[in-house]
């Protein structure tokens, strides 16, 4: 099976969403108007949890027992394995299923060869199976269940890629991109992507100064957010850096 190209992300870009944290991308999503694009309930299943790259989405629907087991038999292609092994490097897979938490379509094994592939991410809305296992495992994997060492099978099958999909409440498009850290993912619209990065660079940036303010004794009320005042102060110490 061949899986269309995906649009490599701009090395610049892709080191300022690699500075931000997600909060601050989330954040900054919000205030333009883009408020569905957190995905609530998906969680890192270890530390390795910093992942940037183009979605590769992936469909999955109800299982039906007779197209399963002609799978089982042979009889017809495995696109649940299909699809998996054919992921480019790079890219970050989005598994849609509905949010069937009480099985898994990845263990440790499969996590493993994706990470030999040079596949930058993993979101699912499964559980995951070998869960230990996988949290130890250096590709950031993100999930919407707990332990589940039952197949995927036993409630969905792949059916399809390179649609658009919801996962967590959020639509998902083919190239949108994903950005994963220990707080979760966000989807980034392909369109305004250098937008959200550069605006999220300077969320950064002011938000730290803040904090700093903060730290030394300054107010809440008038810092945070901040008011006239203090954006004057922030942009003339910008302008001493």
């Amino acid at each position: 099976m061949t899986v269309r190209d995906l649009t490599p992300i701009p090395e610049d870009v892709a080191a300022l969403l690699g500075a931000v944290a997600v909060p601050t991308l989330s954040a900054v999503l919000f205030a333009r108007g883009l408020r569905s694009r957190f995905l609530h309930g998906i969680a890192p299943a270890g530390d390795a949890a910093r992942c940037i790259g183009p979605a590769l989405t992936i469909r999955a629907i109800p299982v039906r027992e007779d197209l399963r087991d002609a799978v089982a038999r042979g009889e017809a292609p495995n696109l649940h394995r299909a699809i998996f092994s054919a992921a480019p490097a790079g890219c970050v897979m989005v598994c849609a299923t509905g949010g069937a938490g009480h099985v898994s379509v990845l263990g440790d094994i499969m996590v493993t060869a994706l990470h030999r592939n040079g596949v930058s991410g993993v979101v699912v809305d499964t559980g995951v199976s070998d869960l230990p296992a996988v949290a130890r495992l250096p590709l950031p994997v993100f999930y919407g269940g707990g332990s589940a060492p039952v197949p995927s099978s036993a409630a969905v099958m792949i059916v399809d890629h390179g649609l658009p999909v919801g996962l967590a409440g959020v639509a998902v498009f083919p190239d949108d991109v994903m950005v994963g850290d220990a707080s979760g993912v966000v989807c980034i619209p392909r369109a305004i992507l250098r937008e959200i990065a550069e605006a999220a660079a300077e969320k950064e940036r002011m938000d730290g100064w803040i904090l700093d303010q903060i730290a030394a004794g300054a107010p809440l009320e008038g810092t945070y957010p901040p008011d006239a005042g203090i954006k004057a102060r922030y942009e003339a110490w910008m302008r001493g850096q």
